[in-house]
């Protein structure tokens, strides 16, 4: 039996990444992107990474210092470290952990975002940073904010321009989090030496009380929850002046720091139109940390200044998606094919994540209400021996055999009136009659899913004909969602089926047994979960008319 302070101790290292689990990559293409990097634009490239690590399956950017002796952690590090790595907020990029005392290497370890970083849109003067994107923006890096508060860890520490990276679906995801405070303690003692200068765009998002006695440019700044606020306002100024403070003016870096702690200097920005923005800027400004605003404050601000930043993430995406769209057919002619693109981007992910009857009405604004349906035919299909092949096989094969076993449901899926409710794993979910009702029909559409002779692989298939609940679940995230006993009872047809083999209830049966074109076995009675024992067939198949798509297995 595992002993108890080894579990704790084993809970408590889940942040702790060895040498042997990264693989560091270097971006060899680097210094020919940075080359064309004026020619390009922002929509047309991603992020320009001189070096990424390998963390399992996942991709992962780091911050790395030269580590000169052993680091000892305090257990309150430890707690901070261990609540960043279980941290889960859609604003903050995932923390891996921190490989250390394992050679002459510190990393600290995040989720690789690879489209591009709040600089890369403040300083492409092409792109129209609207006040979609800038409200979208800032009301990200808010949500990022008040979660990091509220935790363990207290604050960023690090927020600026270049820590603000957006994904694939325009998310502002802050990375760099929580390390600053003890980089820093770090750094005085010894223990850690920075490997490059950092640059002064760093320090110019740093609050005085934490630049004053800074041997800059090789000491990680001390951070706190106010230091925030200052740092959000630079955030702020930049995306509004479209360029960090101090730049027009030409300061060094030690003039800056110098204006900065001992000559109250401050970004200036009287010409902005928006007297609510300039007022909220110039307090997060302020030279004591205890006269700043709050994130409260600050969030009731950016409400009234952009009133019509509303909606759930979908709403949104489809928004951005559109001043995108918009932006690109500003921007040159022959580039009108990324128009398309951007628009069935749009498209596509809101039909893997909903049905499209579904999505075209979210994206039209009308409501989804929740219905019942008498009769709809839910179906489950499973891979059979899945544990076996994950052991034998690398992650890469394992998805590369998923995506080649699934691709003839998903053919016959688009020849057919059915819907992919959802796939985890070995298991696949298909259902008919929903949300499109289609008159009866939906047992005969899955069967036609289901039946196909030449799988070349072991599955075992159930399927159920039932009444069902369906609606829309999620604000952020919207999921369209089967309820009832049907969906259950589809599940336990599969789980008590035989290899190769598709098991229906008697219930069903006695649906088909009036068509000539099912062929059905009694199997008896099968004990299940929940139902008792249930009178069960096999279906062997059916004989498809003239006209009727066909497809061998994959």
């Amino acid at each position: 039996m595992i002993d108890f302070r080894q579990y704790v101790n084993a809970y408590k290292f889940t942040w702790q990444v060895s040498r042997d689990q990264l693989k560091l990559i270097e971006n060899k293409r680097t210094k020919a992107k940075s080359r064309t990097a004026n020619n390009e634009n922002l929509h047309s490239k991603r992020r320009v990474i001189d070096s990424y690590a390998i963390l399992g399956i996942t991709k992962a950017e780091y911050v790395c210092l030269k580590q000169n002796k052993k680091i000892k952690w305090s257990k309150e590090e430890m707690k901070a470290l261990s609540d960043m790595r279980s941290m889960n907020h859609e604003n903050l990029a995932d923390f891996f952990g921190v490989c250390c005392n394992d050679g002459d290497r510190f990393y600290a370890l995040y989720n690789l975002i690879e489209r591009a970083s709040l600089e890369d849109f403040v300083r492409d003067l092409d792109f129209d940073f609207d006040s979609t994107f800038q409200s979208a923006f800032l009301n990200d890096i808010l949500r990022g904010l008040q979660y990091l508060h509220k935790s363990r860890v207290g604050y960023h520490g690090l927020l600026n321009v270049h820590t603000c990276l957006i994904d694939a679906n325009w998310v502002l995801r802050m990375s760099n989090f929580g390390l600053s405070t003890g980089l820093n303690g770090f750094i005085e003692d010894g223990s850690l030496h920075v490997l490059d200068k950092l640059p002064k765009s760093v320090y110019v998002h740093v609050a005085p009380e934490h630049l004053k006695d800074l041997s800059v440019p090789n000491v990680y700044p001390q951070g706190s929850p106010e230091g925030d606020v200052y740092s959000f306002g630079v955030i702020l100024y930049a995306m509004l002046n479209r360029c960090l403070p101090y730049e027009k003016a030409g300061l060094s870096l030690t003039e800056v720091v110098d204006g900065v702690v001992h000559r109250n200097l401050r970004p200036e920005c009287n010409d902005l139109q928006n007297a609510q923005l300039l007022e909220i800027m110039n307090q997060c400004f302020n030279r004591t940390h205890e006269t700043r605003p709050n994130l409260r404050d600050v969030q009731r601000t950016i409400n009234a200044a952009y009133p019509a930043s509303y909606g759930n993430l979908v709403d949104q995406m489809l928004r951005m998606n559109e001043k995108y769209a918009e932006n690109l057919e500003k921007i040159v002619a022959e580039r009108t094919s990324l128009l398309a693109e951007a628009q069935e981007q749009t498209d596509r992910l809101l039909c893997e994540m909903l049905p499209p009857t579904i999505a075209a009405r979210l994206k039209a604004g009308e409501a989804v209400i929740p219905r019942n349906y008498k009769s709809v035919t839910v179906a489950f299909l499973q891979i059979c021996n899945f544990e076996i092949l994950m052991k034998k096989c690398s992650p890469d094969q394992v998805i590369s055999f998923l995506n080649e076993s699934f691709s003839t449901f998903d053919w016959l899926l688009e020849h057919n009136d059915a819907y992919k409710v959802e796939t985890t794993g070995e298991n696949y979910m298909v259902a008919s009659g929903v949300p499109n009702e289609n008159e009866n029909r939906h047992v005969g559409q899955t069967i036609k899913l289901v039946a196909v002779p030449e799988w070349k692989f072991v599955i075992r298939i159930g399927f159920h004909t039932g009444p069902i609940a369906a609606g829309v679940i999620g604000l952020r995230s919207p999921r369209y969602c089967l309820f009832g006993d049907t969906v259950n009872f589809a599940s336990r047809m599969q789980s008590t089926c035989n290899p190769n083999q598709i098991q229906i209830a008697e219930s069903t049966a006695n649906l088909l047994k009036g068509s000539p074109k099912y062929r059905l076995t009694k199997r008896g009675i099968v004990s299940v979960k929940g139902k008792g024992e249930v009178n069960t067939f096999w279906l062997h198949g059916n004989t498809p008319e003239s006209g009727e798509p066909e497809k061998a297995a994959a």
